[in-house]
């Protein structure tokens, strides 16, 4: 009987500090509003303005900064600010022309002189850490060796080895332009807000809270539909998921933007709506192979046989997901399609030959922040029960975000489920830093994977100039990486986004956001 009331007062003290902060939340979300009263308020499970130290200070999903070279809203390499490009022989120097009569936000010119002064800001800021993706110049534009300006809307990128895969490296959030005005160009943080060529600019900030976009009308495109939207933080999902019940937003977006159970709920009210597209996010599992049992290239394929991707998405991504054997995103021009395998017979065969009838205790990390935005807990424990059958009993860890980075970083744990997005389209960019074995990643956190043939095929890519031969290159690591996993992938996301479509309409998912210059109000 105490402990029934010991729990009941728990119920009670979490439904007040429940309601405390849905009245916080609230009250975040209406600030201002009356100065904007049809302003449009959606919501992300992190802060999409991280701000000034922030590479990008906002996600391209905000639509205030373009990149020179993107993609279209279905994924497809295009010129934004940059209009053509061309490379000489040995692709070591490379020629954009650039759009002409665009202008940044704060009536500054987008020429040649601003694309150098964008350059110059990176070569002398070094590595910024991002919640969306890092950004090192020597990373991005390996070989760099320098910028000029040819004519006002021309600029000449040089470089010290054969760069073909040029443009593939450059989409999004490795081209972003910013006015030359809006950033100290020697330490590279934002001076203010970031301004760009975009059909927003923003026009208030709260860290950690919320943005308040304004439509730029000299958007040198179509102008955005919404004269005003606000992007508002909200980490918890069943906070998204009741603010969206309550009208105090009106959808949702970023990756991961509602679990799937939350989603499927949401809809059978007939208020919302949903919109998917395919995105640029993997679902792996980490496996540190600098251990025994694997270490072994058998147990690393046994596992790889014996995950039923299928049952995995259907049961617990609910279509948020397609499952996949793939190291590389479908989003990535360069994707070989790899048919599915679940074979638990061969998969058990093969550990039994590793373990020799010895069974191994593992720990499985799960990170926090996976759990507001998709079903991990489910998916580790059905992964936790598949391993018994390899000899593997695996305890399962959940960690918050800096404790779960510091036990990755320390090789302290066995098993990690995560995501993994594609910062670019140069294939060798994701899976030489998993696959080498001097990747980044692959040392960074202890995956331990050693591949001789892998490491013979990134030596010789640089080299490779003919598209031909890079892309049979390509389709070999897809299958190197099916054959000894360096990750296990199981499933290729979709950009799943709930919005009130009795409110909006416009609301339309693109491989990574949503077509925010086209959201309106009925």
């Amino acid at each position: 009987m105490r402990r029934l009331r010991f729990y009941l007062r728990k119920c009670r003290l979490l439904a007040v500090f429940l309601a405390l902060w849905l009245a916080v939340l609230a009250g975040a979300v209406q600030q201002d509003k009356s100065a904007h009263p049809a302003e449009i308020t959606l919501a992300a499970p992190r802060d999409l303005a991280p701000g000034e130290k922030d590479p990008y200070y906002i996600s391209s999903i905000g639509m205030v900064w373009e990149p020179l070279v993107g993609v279209d809203a279905d994924g497809h390499l295009r010129g934004v600010l940059a209009a053509s490009w061309q490379a000489n022989e040995d692709a070591t120097v490379w020629r954009f022309k650039l759009r002409r009569g665009i202008s940044f936000q704060d009536g500054e010119p987008f020429d040649a002189d601003a694309v150098v002064a964008n350059f110059r800001r990176w070569e002398n800021m070094g590595y910024r850490l991002s919640s969306f993706y890092g950004f090192l110049l020597a990373r991005v534009y390996p070989g760099y060796a320098g910028i000029e300006k040819i004519a006002d809307d021309e600029v000449e990128l040089r470089f010290s080895e054969p760069q073909p895969m040029l443009v593939y490296r450059m989409i999004n959030f490795s081209s972003p332009m910013f006015s030359p005005k809006c950033f100290d160009i020697e330490s590279g943080d934002f001076t203010g807000y970031a301004v760009g060529t975009g059909p927003f600019a923003i026009v208030d900030r709260k860290p950690g809270q919320y943005v308040v976009l304004k439509r730029f009308d000299g958007y040198h495109g179509t102008p955005a539909k919404s004269e005003y939207i606000r992007l508002v933080s909200m980490p918890n999902a069943a906070t998204r998921f009741s603010a969206l019940r309550a009208g105090e937003v009106e959808g949702v977006l970023d990756l991961g933007s509602l679990t799937p159970s939350l989603t499927l709920a949401l809809l059978r009210d007939p208020r919302f709506a949903v919109s998917s597209n395919r995105n640029t996010i993997n679902q792996y599992v980490t496996v540190n192979q600098s251990r025994f049992p694997f270490s072994d290239v058998r147990m690393m394929r046994a596992i790889s046989l014996l995950i039923d991707r299928e049952a995995i998405v259907r049961y617990y991504f609910n279509g948020q997901s397609e499952p996949t054997m793939n190291l590389l995103n479908r989003c990535n021009p360069f994707y070989k399609e790899i048919p599915l395998v679940h074979d638990e017979a061969e998969a058990v065969r093969l550990a039994d030959e590793v373990m020799g009838g010895e069974t191994y205790r593992a720990t499985f990390l799960i990170p926090q922040y996976g759990l507001s935005r998709y079903s991990y807990k489910e998916v580790v424990e059905y992964l936790q029960a598949a391993l018994r059958k390899l000899h593997v009993e695996a305890r399962i860890l959940i960690l918050d975000s800096a404790t779960h980075s510091k036990y990755m970083s320390a090789g302290n744990y066995d098993f990690s489920i995560g995501t993994h997005g594609l910062a670019n389209y140069a294939p060798e960019t994701l899976m030489e830093s998993y696959m080498a074995t001097w990747g980044s990643n692959n040392k960074l956190y202890h995956v331990g994977y050693e591949n001789p043939a892998a490491d013979a095929v990134f030596k010789e890519l640089p080299e490779v100039i003919d598209m031909d031969r890079r892309r049979a290159y390509y389709d070999e690591l897809q299958d190197m990486a099916v054959e000894a996993p360096p990750l296990i992938p199981f499933g290729s996301d979709n950009n799943v986004v709930v919005y009130n479509a009795a409110e909006l309409t416009g609301y339309n998912a693109t491989t990574y956001g949503i077509t925010l210059d086209q959201v309106e109000r009925r």
